[in-house]
């Protein structure tokens, strides 16, 4: 698949090790996850023991240390691209180099096309070697001697793929049990095998003297980005660029989707094909994504047109009314899966078809120990629902004077990813829908102090990076930056948020405008700097204005160490900032909070400086500084440094002084991001805006709190 694309690496060339876990029995699934964390859905609950790649190589394979076999019969299983066929590999390799006299022979077992394991040894591979070796056919004398080796416990099988493996019986598991059972001196071999855990969970398993091992996903960063430096290791700078993209807000669903060898891989080669870009919108990278999956083996799991096409219909209304309805949105019980694609055991049911492709996967069991799935990622599943939604109304129906009528998705937080998928596609057809959407959100009124307006807002903020030719987008970027830069707005918070989501160079110009602008107070040209900072690390002008208010004579000190720590964080090491800082904390001629900013800005840019150590220590010790700033000074020690004494003395300080903050105004807001929309409408309405009408609330809606 990768050749096509003019890449030609070898396994070798990008292997990063990964571990393993030793399994009991399949996991009983009760939890949910976001689809921020969708790899957690797949990690095992019953398990034994967790391996590093040598460790397990030592332990299991050359000292036979396992609970059932003693190292004879060892399955490693895992989900579609976990590495199971690259992982066996390398064991092919070790083993070859580290265990004295043995015989390493490698059966892809889809290659048998029925035949039987012990007549594809003895015919078909032993035919292959004879000619290796130069002779015209297998001899009597070179069978016996294969035989031998065989009685002599020096051969290895490696069976890669049993989930691959064509049978009449149509049970791969009990097809290659009784094949082992009946084939003789060949059993004579320790067997290593790799499989699908759809297929090994699937009912009773055949091959239940098998110590079980499943893959482990790559660990984000380290290992991820331990693969795409081995993938660009002719392009360093292309793959570096791959790795800051990845770091950058709002992409931690991609994150997780990639500890996943295979779409690991797929999302290199689109980089590399991209020319160091992704696709403009996130449907768009999610559509390559389901295009190059469907290639992924499409030898040994064919599908036709109509069948991928039938396939992603349900797939979207499966994973609609999932989302919608379903108490765990991701972990999808059998009877739930059924509904839209039929059963497992129907050879020519829809979930058959989802589970040889890999599209749905078995997780574990529920508590009447039928089987639960998920999909590859939960992020293919709010893709395929994107996919199967056709007319906006169904985020927003408002009905103004009875929202109970209404339809709110768009404040419900498990349908902004769908929205703004929705929002990427790229039928010409829903061009006018999308407009009328965000006109929707633009102009949403709620009647309840703009609560929820400012989150339609918002939302509309973050869809114009998905549908960039929105007529008023820039509008809405520069009221997001006028919000973002009011110290005094009780929104900025969510608003910088927003700015981090919106179309990347709409945000960026509207920054580097306001920065340019001459008549700009100090404090309103360290939030832009700040701001424009955080957008895009690096940003020349950005730095050039946190220097120039650093460099002031006039600016409060306050000031000087908020535009250091952000320099900090948008140019690492830079030595104005740390300078100024350590100036800072020398002088004399400073307030109570100063001290505290700078220390923490410094340990915060320079992790570790004994300047900032030394200055929050003094903080937590005096007896007549503010209890407020002794209490950040705790909190901020506990950050910078390691060392237990510090932090218990941190602790002990919040500990001591903590008092529950009672702006109600700001706490109702907070909670009011998770309260459907038609609920705080009412209660809110109860009081007749009332002046106290937020403290009434509080005690009515958040007495908990």
């Amino acid at each position: 698949m990768t050749s096509t694309e003019g890449v030609a690496l070898q396994v070798d060339d990008v292997y990063v090790p990964l571990g393993l876990i030793e399994r009991k029995k399949p996991s009983k699934r009760q939890d949910d996850f976001s689809p921020e964390q969708g790899s957690e859905l797949y990690k095992e609950t019953e398990i034994t023991k967790t391996f590093e790649h040598d460790v397990f190589l030592e332990e299991v394979l050359k000292h036979k240390n396992t609970p059932k076999s003693k190292g004879k019969r060892i399955a490693i299983i895992g989900e579609p691209g976990a590495g199971k066929t690259t992982l066996l590999q390398q064991i092919a390799d070790w083993v070859s180099r580290e265990i004295p006299q043995s015989i390493v022979i490698w059966v892809s077992l889809a290659d048998l096309r029925g035949k039987e394991l012990k007549a594809y040894l003895l015919d078909t591979w032993l035919n292959q070697v004879a000619e290796k070796i130069g002779k015209a056919e297998v001899t009597k004398q070179l069978k016996d001697d294969f035989v031998t080796l065989f009685n002599q416990n020096h051969v290895w099988l490696l069976l890669d793929g049993l989930d691959e493996m064509s049978t009449s019986s149509g049970n791969p598991l009990t097809e290659i049990a009784r094949q082992f059972r009946e084939a003789g001196v060949i059993c004579k071999a320790r067997i290593v095998l790799t499989c699908r855990v759809n297929l090994w969970d699937s009912g009773i398993n055949a091959l239940d003297d098998f110590d079980i091992y499943r893959t482990l996903d790559f660990a984000y960063p380290q290992q991820v980005e331990q693969f795409i430096d081995k993938w660009f290791t002719a392009i360093p700078e292309t793959g570096k660029q791959l790795c800051t993209a990845l770091k950058a807000p709002g992409k931690e669903r991609i994150q997780d989707l990639v500890k996943n060898p295979l779409r690991l891989t797929l999302l290199c080669l689109n980089w590399q094909s991209g020319d160091g870009k992704l696709p403009d919108t996130q449907a768009g990278l999610y559509q390559q994504f389901v295009d190059d999956f469907y290639k992924w083996k499409k030898d040994e799991f064919t599908t036709a047109s109509h069948q991928r096409q039938q396939l992603n219909i349900k797939f979207g209304e499966l994973a609609k009314a999932a989302i919608d309805t379903e108490a765990t949105r991701f972990r999808l019980r059998e009877d739930f899966v059924s509904q839209f694609l039929g059963y497992a055991d129907d050879d020519n049911s829809l979930l058959k078809l989802a589970l040889n492709r890999g599209w749905l996967n078995s997780i574990g069991i529920d508590e009447q120990r039928k089987p639960v799935y998920a999909f590859f990622h939960a992020s293919f599943q709010e893709y395929f629902a994107a996919k199967a939604i056709d007319d906006w109304h169904f985020f927003l129906n408002h009905v103004p004077k009875n929202p109970s009528q209404g339809t709110y998705r768009i404040f419900e937080p498990q349908w902004k990813q769908v929205i703004l998928l929705w929002l990427g596609r790229e039928e010409e057809n829903l061009k006018q829908q999308k407009q009328e959407f965000i006109d929707a959100l633009v102009s949403f009124k709620d009647g309840c102090r703009k609560f929820y307006q400012y989150h339609a807002y918002f939302l509309a903020a973050a869809a114009i990076a998905e549908f960039r030719t929105y007529y008023k987008a820039d509008k809405i970027v520069t009221q997001i930056v006028k919000w973002t830069i009011n110290s005094q707005s009780l929104i900025q918070e969510e608003a910088r948020s927003a700015l981090q989501q919106t179309d990347r160079t709409k945000a960026i110009a509207a920054l580097v405008q306001l920065l340019q602008s001459t008549n700009l107070d100090d404090d309103t040209r360290g939030l832009a700097a700040d701001s424009l900072g955080e957008i895009d690390p690096g940003n020349k002008i950005a730095i050039s204005a946190l220097v120039q208010l650093l460099q002031s004579t006039t600016v409060h000190d306050s000031t000087r160490c908020q535009a250091a720590y952000s320099l900090g964080k948008i140019d690492p090491g830079n030595e104005i900032g740390i300078a100024t800082l350590v100036e800072l904390l020398q002088s004399n001629n400073l307030d109570e909070f100063t001290p505290w900013l700078a220390a923490y800005s410094l340990g915060k840019i320079d992790p570790g400086n004994e300047f900032a150590i030394t200055a929050l220590v003094q903080l937590l010790q005096s007896t007549t500084v503010d209890y407020y700033i002794r209490r950040d000074a705790a909190g901020s020690l506990g950050q910078i440094i390691q060392d237990n004494n510090h932090r218990f003395k941190a602790v002990e300080v919040v500990s001591r002084y903590w008092r529950v903050d009672d702006n109600f105004y700001n706490l109702a807001w907070k909670c009011a991001q998770n309260m459907p929309y038609p609920d705080f409408y009412q209660a809110w309405h109860q009081h007749n805006f009332a002046t106290r009408a937020l403290r009434t609330l509080k005690k009515i809606l958040f007495t908990e709190i």
